[in-house]
């Protein structure tokens, strides 16, 4: 009996310690904080984004030269395909002050599908356009973050990692919006992406929130 009870103190006292080891400070530069603190900005935010073409709908595209590369007509091509946006035809005004015949152009306005997804001011551009958005990424892994450094003053890592979008909308995965906007292609395969995380009293944050409190 004081041998099983010798045993069981033992035990106790090993089970203590291993918990006592696994205690990470939030502070510290590992794969877990690091892992908490994107997962953090994720849940925080409204999830994956995609830039909107335009910064306001309807907008139109000439069918030939001019602007069209410019106002990408890949990425409106595949929101159509997708649902977000409805197409149709349309004319523009001539950029030749000497021509005053109009250029042929296709219009795109917003679905109803396409106001339920967009979301104000998240495309992630210095100009604030508006994105669509899917739900919450999930941080699979970090598989490498660089030796945190004084930057500014602050102390930052870069940070490599995989995430996924689970139970993303049947439109984030239509092949031509997953080859216009290669960030959707989590939705049904890892993606690998990489931030900067920054150092404060509370532990490591994402930076974009360590910015501006809140993420984009």
């Amino acid at each position: 009996m004081v041998f099983k009870t010798i045993v069981s103190r033992s035990a106790l006292a090993g089970i203590a310690l291993m918990a006592i080891t696994a205690c990470s400070n939030k502070q510290d530069a590992n794969k877990s904080n690091f892992k908490a603190a994107i997962q953090d900005y994720f849940d925080k935010s409204h999830g994956i984004c995609v830039m909107a073409p335009a910064k306001q709908f309807p907008y139109k595209i000439e069918k030939k030269g001019g602007l069209r590369d410019m106002r990408h007509p890949e990425k409106a091509a595949a929101l159509v395909k997708a649902g977000l946006l409805a197409e149709s035809e349309a004319e523009m005004p001539n950029d030749n002050q000497w021509i005053k015949e109009s250029i042929p152009a296709n219009e795109y306005a917003l679905t109803e599908l396409g106001k339920k997804y967009l979301v104000k001011g998240a495309g992630g551009n210095i100009s604030d356009w508006d994105g669509f958005c899917v739900g919450n990424a999930k941080v699979v892994d970090v598989e490498s973050f660089s030796a945190p450094a004084d930057r500014f003053g602050v102390k930052v890592s870069l940070v490599d990692y995989t995430f996924v979008i689970p139970d993303a909308p049947d439109w984030a995965k239509v092949p031509q919006m997953q080859n216009a906007y290669p960030q959707l292609q989590a939705t049904t395969a890892k993606r690998r992406d990489k931030t900067m995380l920054i150092a404060t009293s509370e532990g490591w944050v994402h930076e974009q929130i360590f910015r501006t409190g809140m993420p984009k």
